[in-house]
């Protein structure tokens, strides 16, 4: 499972950075529907940029995958992934 959080002025129509407002939602689902037991989760920050280097959008995920490359990519070019490491603070390729 993953959301968007927030679009950048690059690809909205008001050329402003927009949160999405949807990280509640998703926390609320892996709570809702996978958290019952009481397991917790790790959830990993992403950011979608394409070809130039510039940063589409930033979102959340619950596991590494390119499931949000994969959507975005027809629709916006994105052409990489990064996931942020959560030791250096830095975002990396997958």
């Amino acid at each position: 499972m993953y959301c968007i959080t927030k679009w950048t002025k690059h690809i909205t129509d008001s050329g402003k950075d927009e949160y999405t407002g949807r990280f509640k939602h998703m926390q609320r689902r892996l709570t809702d529907g996978y958290g019952w037991n009481g397991t917790p989760y790790t959830v990993y920050d992403f950011r979608l940029l394409d070809d130039d280097g510039i940063i589409y959008a930033y979102g959340k995920s619950d596991r590494m995958s390119f499931a949000p490359l994969d959507k975005y990519e027809p629709l916006y070019g994105c052409t990489e992934i990064q996931y942020r490491d959560p030791e250096s603070g830095k975002y990396r390729p997958l």
